[in-house]
């Protein structure tokens, strides 16, 4: 039996599918590198945060905070016995600080990693796909400045990122199953997307709202929900061996 060094309580709820997905994810992976019984599995802890705030709409100054609901959830969870906290929102990580700081929890830092990927990749300039909320609170951009500076970070036109916006929303409606509507299908309309920021000059493209693995996945882009899913199962067993 894998000795498990982390149990990793987990915000979702943002969206909900985002964070079933997460699951998913995590059980193909380890199954795949070799897992044959339950107990090859992390205890986590899932929290569906649907009733907080929505964050984007928060950091686009239309609507309440999500940070007070957030706090009071990581503090559940680690009443609970989590030791480790994760966040299946990027959006959310504008917040990370004050999060666990008052909460009293660590936290997995999803944009973080997803930057280190970057910088680890080598690459020269990054297209970014992220929610208007994400944008507006410069999330992404205060961790490239820290990180990578000398990365360019590149961005849809506005008639672009309203497209991002309509493909998340539609992640989370009846049109991510309707796949022969084109002009409606988040994959279709995330494809278009990337076409336009690899136009633009982008070396990758970010997929920095988890929400699009969803319905949306292509190898050659860096995927958050997928760098959340290789930081979650290195944080519970570090280094696996079964």
């Amino acid at each position: 039996m894998q000795k498990q060094t982390n149990i990793v309580g987990i915000i979702g709820g943002a969206g909900v599918a985002a964070t079933n997905k997460l699951q998913e994810l995590i059980e193909v992976e380890l199954t795949r590198q070799g897992a044959f019984r339950d107990c090859h599995h992390p205890e986590m802890i899932i929290y569906q945060a649907t009733q907080v705030p929505s964050r984007s709409m928060y950091l686009e100054g239309k609507g309440e905070s999500f940070i007070p609901g957030y706090v009071q959830i990581a503090k559940k969870l680690k009443n609970c016995g989590a030791t480790k906290l994760a966040m299946c929102c990027n959006t959310a990580h504008y917040a990370i600080d004050e999060i666990t700081n008052q909460a009293g929890l660590p936290c997995i830092n999803l944009v973080e990693s997803v930057v280190n990927k970057a910088l680890l990749m080598g690459v020269k300039s990054v297209g970014l796909m992220v929610s208007d909320g994400c944008l507006k609170g410069q999330i992404y951009e205060s961790y490239f400045e820290k990180i990578c500076p000398n990365v360019k970070i590149l961005y849809p036109t506005c008639t672009y990122q309203q497209l991002v916006t309509r493909g998340i929303c539609n992640i989370k409606n009846q049109h991510r199953f309707f796949v022969n509507n084109l002009n409606e299908h988040p994959s279709h309309i995330f494809s278009q997307v990337k076409k336009h920021l690899i136009a633009r000059g982008a070396d990758i493209v970010i997929i920095g709202c988890t929400d699009m693995r969803v319905a949306y996945y292509e190898e050659d882009n860096i995927d958050s929900l997928e760098v959340l899913k290789e930081r979650i199962i290195e944080e519970s067993f570090g280094n696996i061996k079964y």
